[in-house]
């Protein structure tokens, strides 16, 4: 539906563009650059010949717009039908209780990630302002998240789960998840909370070490679900 609506608007500026510029054209407001004079004996040919090439120019020139915009719908289009593809078969995996490090292997070799809240489709390129802002934000909805779709399932004991995350802040800002230990031991809530954590950590900002230069920071993050 996105996809479809985003494809509309691209259509509407395209088609404004071209008529605003066969408007400026045959509205007079588009001049030739030529330097020629007309002068009193010039024939009437000479002024066609040179309305005809401004007509020409004017023209090439709104379809390479056209060409071109309907180029960067298709692709944005392609990439957000890609996106919630591999957002299904995430969801149907973990559902499953299965492994779903080939649909984020997939997702990283087309360029492409989860659009849920906190991961870097949010916010493109940007790189956060503050790590320890953006971290907070991300733990506090993969918490909800957590306790809505892991703890509600028969695979998760009732009880207390203290959970301690290990991962590090890569060179360029990429987050790398070490491990994920709960006690008591479920392997279960383990794999379902490092599969999130893999599939849709923030980009931060690269830790600089003494030298000025980035370097790889170890960070723990301990979370506590009640069940």
């Amino acid at each position: 539906m996105k996809a479809i609506v985003l494809f509309t608007v691209f259509l509407l500026a395209i088609t404004a563009k071209s008529q605003s510029l066969k408007e400026a054209l045959y509205g007079g407001k588009l001049k030739a650059d030529t330097g020629a004079v007309i002068r009193k004996g010039d024939s009437l040919k000479i002024k066609e010949n040179m309305a005809q090439k401004m007509s020409d120019d004017s023209l090439k020139m709104a379809q390479k717009i056209s060409d071109d915009s309907v180029k960067m719908a298709q692709k944005m289009i392609a990439d957000s039908i890609k996106r919630e593809e591999l957002a299904i078969e995430k969801q149907k995996a973990i559902a499953a209780g299965q492994d779903t490090t080939a649909i984020v292997a997939a997702a990283s070799a087309v360029g492409i990630v989860s659009s849920t809240p906190g991961d870097p489709a949010v916010a493109e390129n940007a790189i956060p302002k503050d790590n320890n802002k953006i971290w907070k934000t991300f733990i506090d909805e993969l918490s909800v998240t957590i306790k809505s779709e892991v703890l509600t399932s028969n695979k998760v004991k009732n009880g207390t789960y203290s959970v301690l995350i290990d991962y590090e802040i890569k060179t360029d800002g990429q987050v790398n998840i070490v491990n994920v230990a709960s006690d008591p031991k479920s392997s279960f809530l383990e794999q379902q909370i490092k599969d999130r954590l893999t599939f849709n950590a923030p980009q931060l900002n690269p830790v600089m070490g003494t030298n000025g230069k980035p370097r790889v920071a170890a960070k723990k993050q301990m979370m506590t679900f009640v069940k």
